[in-house]
């Protein structure tokens, strides 16, 4: 078959343009298959060419500062034809979401130099900080009442995470990628609330967080009521529980007094016992005073001559929490010529 000159010149311009494309440098950038975190030092490699000499030179940046580099190596293919590779060793900071690596290649026979950039946000993980706070505050913490948890998850990246919630080691409430915000130096945020009731015998909440397939990252609260307090500004619980002043005789009756302010609702109740027996004369009245309630209990107790050993009780609760308890021994309130009487605090 006869080639003509028109398909020879195509054939030679084809081949022509083969080989200046295949002549054409190139360069490639490599770094970290999976993310670090912040603190640990990571590689990124670099490989440039093919060349037709060796005098080329590589110059690595991190954002525009010069970073220095390990030593690079030339390999030499057919044709002296030269390719080049260099590694570089980074430590990742928390503020490198916003930073990135840069290989830069000249050669004399190039006309601008061969770059390649990585962003160091492909590569970095920056572990949150957690913290739990709660609203109204510890010192103002009622019994029965509703508090606010709020896990405080701050200067994370990257922001797909999902956050738990934990009551006394069961959970309660998982979130996947719950919203976030974008703080000033890349990274993110995100503050995420869970109601609970407030008991005195208290509850351990745990706010856990988990980025990719991580160790969970969390932060505990004990949630703990307080109980009644003495007036505004006073730190403590006041309970008052007095008796009469001297003592009487078997067949006469003695009045106990309990006393109490502070209570945050007026959902109390007080039970008089003698022996384990209940005492029917008494009298609770519980007065408004504010945005608090103040208690007083009183009880008419019988005194008999076996009375030596018997014992009150005086059993307060709020709501359906027991907030005070105390055994009096009427012994200390008996008065006869053939009795012991031992005092008892």
């Amino acid at each position: 078959m006869t080639t003509t000159p028109a398909q020879a010149l195509g054939a030679l311009l084809l081949t022509c343009l083969l080989g200046l494309t295949a002549a054409q440098p190139s360069i490639s950038l490599m770094g970290p298959t999976q993310r670090t975190t912040a603190g640990n030092l990571v590689a990124f490699n670099c490989t440039a060419g093919p060349f037709g000499s060796s005098d080329f030179y590589v110059t690595w940046l991190k954002d525009r500062d010069e970073h220095p580099a390990s030593a690079q190596r030339l390999v030499t293919e057919d044709k002296a034809k030269y390719t080049v590779t260099s590694k570089v060793w980074v430590t990742l900071d928390r503020q490198d979401v916003w930073s990135e690596m840069t290989c830069e290649v000249t050669h004399r026979h190039l006309a601008e130099p061969l770059r390649k950039s990585m962003n160091l946000s492909q590569v970095l993980r920056v572990v949150p900080t957690l913290k739990i706070t709660t609203k109204p505050s510890g010192m103002q913490i009622h019994v029965h009442q509703r508090v606010n948890l709020t896990c405080h998850v701050s200067h994370f990246y990257p922001s797909h995470l999902h956050l738990t919630w934990m009551e006394n080691r069961h959970k309660v409430q998982t979130v996947e990628s719950p919203p976030v915000t974008r703080n000033p130096d890349g990274t993110y945020s995100l503050e995420h609330t869970w109601q609970a009731e407030a008991t005195l015998n208290g509850s351990e909440f745990a706010c856990w967080v988990v980025q990719d397939e991580q160790p969970p990252v969390q932060a505990n609260i004990t949630l703990q009521a307080q109980a009644p307090s003495l007036g505004k500004g006073r730190s403590g619980h006041s309970y008052a529980l007095k008796g009469p002043l001297q003592r009487s005789e078997p067949g006469s009756s003695i009045q106990l007094t309990f006393t109490s302010p502070g209570f945050p609702t007026g959902q109390v109740t007080v039970t008089w016992l003698k022996n384990n027996h209940r005492l029917l004369k008494s009298q609770t009245s519980v007065h408004s005073l504010g945005d608090s309630y103040n208690v007083t209990s009183s009880v008419l107790v019988p005194l008999q001559a076996d009375d030596v050993p018997s014992l009150v009780l005086c059993h307060v609760k709020h709501r359906s929490t027991l907030v005070f308890q105390k055994t009096i021994s009427l012994d200390q309130y008996l008065r006869g010529k053939d009795y012991l009487f031992v005092q008892t605090g």
